[in-house]
Protein backbone atom coordinates (compact mmCIF):
# COMPACT_ATOMS: atom_id res chain seq x y z
CA UNK A 1 0.00 0.00 0.00
CA UNK A 2 2.86 2.65 0.28
CA UNK A 3 3.81 2.34 -3.22
CA UNK A 4 0.57 3.65 -4.62
CA UNK A 5 -0.34 7.17 -3.54
CA UNK A 6 -4.06 6.89 -3.40
CA UNK A 7 -4.20 3.66 -1.46
CA UNK A 8 -3.94 4.82 1.55
CA UNK A 9 -7.37 6.74 1.39
CA UNK A 10 -8.76 3.47 -0.39
CA UNK A 11 -8.58 1.64 2.61
CA UNK A 12 -9.11 4.42 5.29
CA UNK A 13 -5.67 4.14 6.64
CA UNK A 14 -4.53 7.48 5.98
CA UNK A 15 -2.96 9.71 8.50
CA UNK A 16 -3.94 11.56 10.47
CA UNK A 17 -7.35 9.44 10.33
CA UNK A 18 -6.12 6.21 11.55
CA UNK A 19 -4.27 7.53 14.78
CA UNK A 20 -7.26 9.96 15.61
CA UNK A 21 -9.82 6.95 14.92
CA UNK A 22 -7.61 5.26 17.20
CA UNK A 23 -7.57 8.06 19.46
CA UNK A 24 -11.48 8.31 19.80
CA UNK A 25 -11.89 4.46 20.20
CA UNK A 26 -10.07 4.16 22.91
CA UNK A 27 -10.57 7.59 25.03
CA UNK A 28 -14.06 8.81 23.10
CA UNK A 29 -17.38 8.58 24.91
CA UNK A 30 -19.96 6.89 23.05
CA UNK A 31 -21.47 10.39 21.88
CA UNK A 32 -17.74 11.08 20.53
CA UNK A 33 -18.09 8.22 19.25
CA UNK A 34 -21.39 8.64 17.23
CA UNK A 35 -20.54 11.72 16.25
CA UNK A 36 -17.31 11.49 14.58
CA UNK A 37 -15.86 8.03 14.96
CA UNK A 38 -18.50 6.12 12.89
CA UNK A 39 -18.82 9.00 10.16
CA UNK A 40 -14.71 8.87 10.39
CA UNK A 41 -14.86 4.49 9.52
CA UNK A 42 -17.36 4.94 7.17
CA UNK A 43 -14.64 7.22 5.14
CA UNK A 44 -17.57 9.43 5.13
CA UNK A 45 -15.73 12.48 7.02
CA UNK A 46 -11.71 13.13 7.60
CA UNK A 47 -10.05 14.33 10.40
CA UNK A 48 -6.71 16.31 11.53
CA UNK A 49 -4.13 16.53 14.28
CA UNK A 50 -3.26 19.76 15.77
CA UNK A 51 -0.10 19.30 18.15
CA UNK A 52 2.60 21.11 16.49
CA UNK A 53 3.68 25.23 17.59
CA UNK A 54 6.39 27.16 15.74
CA UNK A 55 7.58 28.46 18.90
CA UNK A 56 8.43 25.67 20.63
CA UNK A 57 9.78 22.04 20.53
CA UNK A 58 6.36 20.71 20.79
CA UNK A 59 7.44 17.67 19.50
CA UNK A 60 7.64 17.31 22.78
CA UNK A 61 4.45 17.49 24.11
CA UNK A 62 5.29 18.87 27.63
CA UNK A 63 6.37 22.59 25.38
CA UNK A 64 2.79 23.17 24.04
CA UNK A 65 1.56 26.49 25.04
CA UNK A 66 -1.66 26.23 23.38
CA UNK A 67 -4.32 26.81 26.35
CA UNK A 68 -6.98 24.69 26.98
CA UNK A 69 -9.60 26.59 29.55
CA UNK A 70 -12.67 25.18 31.54
CA UNK A 71 -14.94 27.74 31.61
CA UNK A 72 -18.60 26.90 32.87
CA UNK A 73 -19.94 24.21 30.69
CA UNK A 74 -17.63 24.68 28.07
CA UNK A 75 -14.00 25.04 27.37
CA UNK A 76 -12.00 27.64 25.54
CA UNK A 77 -9.20 27.26 23.37
CA UNK A 78 -6.53 29.79 22.63
CA UNK A 79 -3.43 28.36 20.14
CA UNK A 80 -1.17 28.77 17.13
CA UNK A 81 -0.71 25.32 15.82
CA UNK A 82 0.80 24.25 12.67
CA UNK A 83 2.35 21.22 10.55
CA UNK A 84 -1.33 20.50 11.25
CA UNK A 85 -2.14 17.14 9.21
CA UNK A 86 -5.31 16.91 7.48
CA UNK A 87 -6.73 20.42 7.91
CA UNK A 88 -6.33 20.98 4.46
CA UNK A 89 -8.64 18.60 3.66
CA UNK A 90 -11.95 20.30 2.81
CA UNK A 91 -13.61 16.63 4.01
CA UNK A 92 -12.07 17.32 7.47
CA UNK A 93 -15.26 17.99 10.30
CA UNK A 94 -13.41 17.12 13.20
CA UNK A 95 -9.92 18.28 14.46
CA UNK A 96 -7.85 16.43 17.73
CA UNK A 97 -6.41 19.47 19.89
CA UNK A 98 -3.37 18.94 22.10
CA UNK A 99 -3.44 21.99 24.68
CA UNK A 100 -2.57 22.96 27.89
CA UNK A 101 -5.81 22.59 30.41
CA UNK A 102 -3.79 22.70 33.73
CA UNK A 103 -0.32 24.69 33.37
CA UNK A 104 0.13 24.26 37.52
CA UNK A 105 -0.01 20.48 37.03
CA UNK A 106 3.14 18.02 37.32
CA UNK A 107 4.73 17.98 33.61
CA UNK A 108 3.37 14.99 32.33
CA UNK A 109 -0.33 15.86 33.28
CA UNK A 110 -0.59 18.97 32.57
CA UNK A 111 -1.72 18.22 28.09
CA UNK A 112 -5.14 17.59 27.40
CA UNK A 113 -6.84 16.65 23.88
CA UNK A 114 -10.09 17.78 22.96
CA UNK A 115 -12.32 17.73 19.78
CA UNK A 116 -13.09 20.67 17.96
CA UNK A 117 -15.48 20.62 14.99
CA UNK A 118 -13.62 22.56 11.83
CA UNK A 119 -16.29 24.63 11.04
CA UNK A 120 -15.75 25.85 14.70
CA UNK A 121 -16.26 29.74 15.55
CA UNK A 122 -13.12 31.50 15.91
CA UNK A 123 -10.64 28.62 13.85
CA UNK A 124 -8.46 30.14 11.00
CA UNK A 125 -6.73 28.12 8.76
CA UNK A 126 -4.21 30.28 6.49
CA UNK A 127 -2.05 28.04 4.38
CA UNK A 128 -0.09 24.63 3.84
CA UNK A 129 3.26 24.87 4.76
CA UNK A 130 5.72 22.78 1.81
CA UNK A 131 8.66 20.21 2.76
CA UNK A 132 11.55 20.78 0.75
CA UNK A 133 8.87 22.61 -2.10
CA UNK A 134 6.54 19.76 -2.05
CA UNK A 135 2.92 19.67 0.01
CA UNK A 136 1.33 16.97 1.16
CA UNK A 137 -2.25 15.99 -0.15
CA UNK A 138 -4.55 18.68 0.99
CA UNK A 139 -1.67 19.87 2.92
CA UNK A 140 0.01 20.05 6.58
CA UNK A 141 -1.86 24.11 7.54
CA UNK A 142 -1.20 26.81 10.04
CA UNK A 143 -3.94 27.16 11.97
CA UNK A 144 -5.14 29.52 14.74
CA UNK A 145 -7.39 28.81 17.37
CA UNK A 146 -8.88 32.32 19.09
CA UNK A 147 -10.99 32.27 21.88
CA UNK A 148 -12.83 28.82 20.20
CA UNK A 149 -15.67 27.71 22.39
CA UNK A 150 -16.17 23.91 22.56
CA UNK A 151 -18.95 21.79 24.97
CA UNK A 152 -17.10 20.25 27.75
CA UNK A 153 -18.14 17.24 26.87
CA UNK A 154 -15.40 17.61 23.87
CA UNK A 155 -12.87 16.55 26.09
CA UNK A 156 -11.01 13.40 24.89
CA UNK A 157 -11.35 10.89 28.29
CA UNK A 158 -10.60 13.70 30.86
CA UNK A 159 -8.16 16.85 32.09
Amino acid sequence: MGRVPWTPEVFNCNAPDTGNMETIERYGTDAQKAQWLEPLLRGEIRSAFLMTEPEVASSDGTNIRCSITRDGDDYVIDGYKWWSSGAGDPRCKVYIVMGKTDPDAPKHAQQSMILVPADAADVTVYRPLSVFGYDAPHGHMEVTLEQVRVASSNILLRE
